[in-house]
């Protein structure tokens, strides 16, 4: 293993069960892993990270995206694209691997009663074609971000 695949940093493992309150809304939130994190926040803050545990909070309004035990705090100004599930808007990204938008999806159910673009997701996501803890702010599936 050559120098550039070796690390001094600690890996920092979550346990899904654990959760921690937003400290700017309040919001119950969900531990995120390294790679997302790595993914998702922009340079060079990506490449500064601390060692610690980080948490996605989703509240709409709250400009948090990221916070870790330690007081670490990455707002939406510091993640590479626009976090659909803090966002109302229409236009708003359910799916991160497949690009399917909220509208994409309401329109499909207003016209034919359900929507191709979440049966495609759920078959890919079968076929294990996804990369929803890297692409996904959330570092989770997007399914649940579908309407029913």
């Amino acid at each position: 293993m050559g120098s550039c695949c070796s690390s001094n940093s600690v890996e920092v493992r979550t346990d899904a069960r654990q959760a921690a309150q937003c400290p700017c809304c309040g919001t119950s939130a969900k531990p995120v892993g390294k790679a997302t994190l790595m993914h998702q926040v922009v340079a060079p803050l990506n490449q500064q990270l601390p060692p610690d545990t980080f948490f996605f909070c989703s509240a709409h309004g709250c400009e948090t995206v990221y916070f870790s035990n330690a007081g670490a705090v990455i707002k939406t100004a510091q993640v590479r694209s626009e976090v659909g599930q803090k966002s109302t808007k229409s236009d708003r990204v359910l799916c991160y691997c497949f690009d399917v938008s909220h509208f994409r999806v309401m329109r499909e159910i207003a016209t034919t009663g359900f929507s191709t673009s979440k049966a495609f997701v759920v078959e890919q996501t079968k076929l294990k074609n996804c990369a929803c803890d890297t692409r996904n702010p959330s570092g989770k599936c997007c399914l649940k971000e579908f309407p029913k």
